[in-house]
This record gives structure tokens, C-alpha cells and sequence, in this order.
């Protein structure tokens, strides 16, 4: 599997970006709770996709050669900094300066490793990768492609 670029990471964390925005609208302690949730286990959903994962085409996988395959409990692991990020701006004031500071330092050192990992994929030992692309040849039975009956 091929390595997905931080811009396409950046895409799908974008389309996340405004769903928690869409679930912190929601009245009172409901709206932090779905919001925080969808954070920590957004990468545990959908085949180890996140909503925006999904829509842009990646996945996420163990890091290690063989590792085993990413639950719910590694989406948490991974996802705990952008939690603490996000919490961090509900604080009036101080939150507003120290929630954008966290979440920045996380795509920062994302941007400087190698291999484009965040603390979040270091310390769940996870990596984001694009997904194959499918054909339509492997779909569909070439007997309904063309309409024909065999």
C-alpha cells in the first residue's frame, strides 16, 4: 500500500473537521460529548476509516510489517491529542490560544518526520495509507457491464 501525502490527510481531516463541527452544534453537554467521541473513534468506523477517509480513499493500518489491525482501541490512541486539542479550546480564553497550539504542533511534527506520522500515529504504531483503487472490471460480472445476458 502507498503512503497517503499529508494533503490528501489534510482533505479528509478537513471533510472531519466539519462534521465535529456539525456535532459540537448540539445543545449543551450532548454536543461536546458526540463531538469528543467522534474524535477519539472516527478511525475505528468504517473499515478503519474515518468519515473523510472514507469519502477521499484512505485507510488506517498498522505500522509494524505484520501488526494487527487497527480497532477502535488504536483509533483512541491515535486520536487522544486532537481530544486534548479540542478540549483545550472549549477554556474561554486561554483554550482559544492553547487548543489550535496543540492540534498545530501535531501537523507540525507530521510535516517534519520522514515518514509523515504524528504523535498520534507513533504512539499507536499506525500509518495512513491510500487505498487501491478499484476497477470496475473487478465489480461488476462483464456479462451486466455491457447489459447483455450470458
Amino acid at each position: 500500500m502507498q503512503r497517503a501525502n499529508l494533503t490528501t490527510r489534510a482533505v479528509a481531516g478537513f471533510v472531519d473537521l466539519l462534521l465535529i463541527i456539525g456535532l459540537a452544534r448540539l445543545p449543551d453537554v450532548l454536543g461536546l460529548l458526540s463531538s469528543t467521541g467522534y474524535i477519539l473513534i472516527r478511525d475505528g468506523l468504517f473499515d478503519c476509516r474515518s468519515i473523510g477517509k472514507k469519502l477521499i480513499g484512505l485507510r488506517v493500518e498498522s505500522s509494524e510489517d505484520a501488526g494487527p489491525a487497527v480497532t477502535y482501541r488504536e483509533s483512541i490512541i491515535r486520536n487522544v491529542p486532537f481530544a486534548a486539542a479540542y478540549l483545550l479550546f472549549q477554556i474561554p480564553y486561554a483554550g482559544w490560544v492553547l487548543g489550535p497550539l496543540a492540534g498545530s504542533v501535531e501537523c507540525l511534527i507530521a510535516i517534519g518526520d520522514e515518514r509523515g506520522m504524528r504523535v498520534g500515529d507513533l504512539l499507536a504504531r499506525t500509518t495512513v495509507v491510500q487505498d487501491a483503487p478499484v476497477r470496475q472490471s473487478d465489480t461488476i460480472p462483464p456479462s451486466t457491464a455491457t447489459g447483455q445476458d450470458a
